[in-house]
């Protein structure tokens, strides 16, 4: 080891032995556990928060001991409920970083695998974290959905462009003009996720059994693998564009009146009165 990486090892060893605020963090091995916690808000995420997961995949990435991640949810009804609409509605900061919802949607180019173990509801953002993922396994009762048109906002952390890619056209178009939600059984059938955990075991026993096999394999030729695999899944040239396109379309939406209507409504759990406008 060189000395830039012993100093470099030093300090990934302070970051992961730190407190976070929003999330905590488990190290196994070769294996770094990440989970969501903030189950008050059934792990909904806001601008902290997402910083502070973009701060921990950075770190998993520079990592040389950690080969595989798996993220999940505090608690057991939600793995993540999407953007926290009630910070929304309240004037705070929902804006992730520079990778994204969850500090993943947008990484580009990311060589280490991440197993998404869906403990609950995985909403919106939730979802878009699971499309992101590349391996996802779900306790037999978790929810997915792309419900954004029905706040009137939509799904713009990659889940129109992911789950067209993932699902193919016509599949992902009924879930994403209609908002529906899909249980277990049928996000696995569609090729959302890889797995429902059996009867006496959860997502996160099968996602640690993934992740063991994964650390049996060459970190080295995974590495390889994701590096080429991102080139033909991602379109390096074209995805990244189709991401771009959101940003300003998500802020049209977010400030339009329908917009506004559709948060306040959610907030006050009651249905809203779209304007079209």
């Amino acid at each position: 080891m060189t000395d830039t990486q012993s100093a470099d090892s030093d300090d990934l060893d302070k970051f992961w032995s730190k407190k976070f605020e929003y999330t905590s963090v488990t190290r196994d091995g070769h294996v770094l556990e990440v989970t969501i916690d903030r189950a008050d808000r059934y792990n909904a995420l806001h601008g902290p928060a997402h910083h502070e997961l973009q701060e921990i995949f950075n770190a998993y990435d520079r990592d040389r001991n950690l080969w595989v991640a798996i993220l999940t949810g505090a608690g057991d009804k939600a793995f993540c409920s999407g953007n926290d609409l009630k910070a929304t509605s309240e004037g705070h900061d929902i804006q992730p970083g520079e990778s994204g919802f969850g500090g993943i949607c947008n990484r580009w180019g990311r060589e280490k695998p991440i197993i998404a173990a869906v403990n609950g509801v995985a909403m919106g953002g939730g979802c878009e974290i699971v499309l992101a993922s590349d391996i996802a396994v779900a306790d037999a009762g978790a929810k997915f959905a792309l419900p954004e048109v029905k706040v009137g906002l939509f799904a713009a952390a990659g889940g129109v462009q992911r789950l067209t890619r993932q699902i193919g056209r016509k599949a992902a178009m009924e879930l994403i003009l209609t908002g529906r939600a899909i249980d277990a059984e049928r996000a696995c059938a569609l090729g959302i996720i890889n797995r429902v955990a059996p009867d006496g075991e959860s997502a996160m026993d099968i996602a640690r059994a993934i992740a063991k096999e994964i650390t049996m394999a060459s970190p080295t030729a995974v590495r390889a693998s994701k590096r080429v695999l991102n080139i033909l899944e991602e379109d390096i040239e074209r995805l990244p564009e189709a991401f771009k396109a959101s940003g300003p379309e998500f802020q049209t939406v977010l400030t339009s009146n329908d917009g506004k209507e559709g948060v306040q409504a959610f907030v006050e759990k009651r249905s809203p009165n779209w304007t079209n406008s």
